[in-house]
């Protein structure tokens, strides 16, 4: 149990092998937004995905991929079809809601509901990888204990990217960020930066080395801080939860 009394939230990194959203990001250059896969008692699993892309026909050349995997039994699309303003927004200019019935047996989040873990927010998957955001119950060393043991039972790579004691904004937490507004890069190079302690005063990474690390240069560093502080600061479109 964690000592603390606190729930923790825990960012994550995962590639797990023989998963057909991964597999698919890997050969188009499109993403997906998971909201859970529930299992069911056949071994098979249900899925609902947003898939998102720069064009339709990038979307649906997506489809076409997942549609021939041997894991995957059947797509069913939303009413609505395309849209490129859905409830959540994702990255991209197009995307489409789907109803995806699979091989449970491929997945991975078994093994991390399993060990008490609990969703915090939509898996994102983009570039071979997938970005999980998971709440728990336990001590940070029995945390890393679980992500070793998953590791070795699913031939997975988990990369942590932070622990934090858990927030809740109607509590007089912080208020989330709107970080569904940003490119992947963009949320890369803004995280970084606010995680080495660029934003804190005295700053604790100079951008400088934030480059470096990120294999930038300065000023693209700071185009990529103005882009995403602009849209983040943006107060004109609705917010989104962080992926």
């Amino acid at each position: 149990m964690n000592a603390s009394g606190s729930a923790l939230r825990v960012t994550l990194d995962v590639w797990h092998p023989n998963c057909w959203t991964i597999r698919t990001t890997e050969r188009v250059d499109v993403g997906f937004l998971a909201y859970g896969v529930y299992s069911r008692v056949d071994g098979r699993a249900t899925t609902h995905v947003t898939v998102y892309g720069d064009t339709r026909a990038t979307i649906e050349r997506a489809l076409d991929v997942v549609d021939g995997f041997e894991s995957v039994y059947r797509m069913s699309g939303m009413k609505g079809g395309y849209d490129r303003r859905p409830a959540v927004t994702p990255p991209g200019n197009a995307s489409r809601d789907l109803l995806v019935e699979h091989d449970g047996e491929t997945q991975i989040s078994e093994a991390f509901f399993a060990r008490g873990f609990a969703h915090a927010e939509r898996t994102d998957i983009h570039d071979g990888s997938e970005r999980w955001t998971l709440l728990s119950n336990d001590d940070r060393e029995t945390i890393q204990d679980h992500f070793a043991a998953i590791r070795k039972e699913e031939g997975a790579e988990i990369a942590v990217q932070g622990i934090e004691r858990a927030t809740n904004p109607s509590n007089g937490g912080a208020e989330p960020l709107p970080l569904g507004r940003l490119s992947h890069r963009q949320r890369e190079v803004f995280r970084l930066a606010r995680d080495r302690g660029y934003y804190r005063w005295p700053t604790e990474t100079p951008a400088e080395e934030l480059a470096d690390e990120l294999g930038i240069t300065t000023s693209t560093l700071h185009e990529h801080l103005y882009k995403a502080e602009q849209k983040l600061l943006d107060r004109s479109e609705p917010d989104d939860a962080e992926p």
